[in-house]
């Protein structure tokens, strides 16, 4: 009965660190950069030590736990790092909860031996839920042979065998369903807040975001009293390509000028498209002088740009920019977007491929 307690003491730690720490990872995932897996490390370093200590009671004197499972779990969903991280912190825990002999030194020999036969086992091309099991599997292989120089009494060696093979079975189904429960949750997550924020054929950011991003830098220019330009930008006679070519060549037309945008802005500048042909580049402190030079340096990459709309065929286009600079042509910050909308008017009716800036 103690067995059965202990191990749902166990799986509700688990539980509840998969929780708590799923929101962590909800915006992005362990395996996004070297800083993310460091954590998921560290956050499965301290899960495994938490859980030595509070192990399951499967005879009279033996005792075990689901640490090597704060393992799999970081190394399946985060890498090796991740893993190697997890086992170091808990091997240094194993030594200073119970001390230094042959069993922790054993212990430490696995909790580093494991993140790297998982991290190969994570590089396969199998699913997530082979995954584990074989990495569950692993690790059940990887603890017998580690007691089997601990323990000489053949019958406890099989009891011990027996009980944690069912634990780990047990233990490691309940975990993963909860890990893949929580993983999908929240990639359907990120996929819906990027819907929201990106345009599905470009990828920049689409007019809401802009409109989030906009009133931020409008609020950040007025309190640093910094320069803030726009530029409104236009595919010349789009409708044409459109009529001549197709829709489908239209769309890659602004999936290759949504590129040019991203190539030839500063890297800190923040380029959306605003609906159908129409894009825009937000110019954090930036005077008006330096903005027409960026224009310019657009319209010419777009200009000089042969734009693929098949494997053999290829055509040129040009765009209109209109640029307003907060304070230097509208000290009202309310009419910067109507200012550069009415630049981009100018440019059009002067004979477009020209960059218009906006005069006070």
């Amino acid at each position: 009965m103690n067995m059965y307690r202990d191990l749902i003491i166990n799986l509700a730690i688990f539980i509840s660190f998969l929780t708590v720490s799923g929101q962590f990872f909800k915006s992005r995932p362990m395996y996004a950069n070297f800083s993310m897996k460091v954590v998921g490390g560290l956050i499965g370093g301290v899960l495994g030590s938490l859980l030595m200590s509070f192990s399951i009671q499967v005879t009279d004197t033996t005792i075990v736990d689901l640490r090597n499972f704060a393992i799999i779990v970081v190394t399946l969903f985060g890498g090796v790092t991740s893993g190697i991280i997890t086992g170091i912190v808990i091997a240094i825990n194993r030594f200073a909860f119970f001390g230094i002999n042959i069993s922790s030194t054993t212990a430490l020999i696995t909790l580093l031996l494991l993140p790297v036969i998982c991290g190969i086992i994570a590089q396969t091309k199998l699913s997530n839920a082979y995954k584990f099991f074989f990495m569950t599997v692993s690790q059940m292989i990887v603890f017998y042979i580690a007691v089997a120089f601990l323990i000489s009494d053949f019958n406890k060696l099989i009891t011990l065998y027996i009980y944690y093979g069912a634990i780990s079975l047990i233990g490691g189904f309940i975990i993963f369903q909860i890990c893949n429960f929580i993983v999908h949750s929240n990639e359907n997550f990120r996929m819906l807040k990027e819907s929201a924020e990106k345009d599905y054929l470009t990828g920049l950011n689409n007019v809401r975001q802009f409109d989030t991003i906009w009133n931020t830098l409008v609020n950040t220019a007025i309190e640093k009293q910094e320069r803030l330009s726009l530029l409104l930008i236009d595919i010349d006679h789009f409708k044409k390509i459109n009529d001549t070519y197709g829709h489908q060549t239209g769309d890659m037309v602004l999936k290759q000028l949504g590129t040019i945008l991203k190539n030839t802005s500063r890297s800190f500048d923040i380029v959306s498209r605003n609906g159908g042909e129409e894009f825009s580049v937000i110019l954090p402190d930036c005077p008006n002088h330096q903005a027409i030079e960026l224009a310019e340096k657009i319209r010419k990459a777009v200009e000089n740009y042969d734009f693929n709309i098949s494997d053999t065929d290829k055509i040129n286009i040009t765009v209109s920019i209109g640029i307003s600079t907060f304070p230097d042509t509208t000290d009202d910050w309310h009419t910067i977007i109507k200012r550069a909308d009415d630049s981009l008017y100018t440019a059009k009716r002067l004979g477009r491929n020209r960059v218009s800036s906006y005069v006070s």
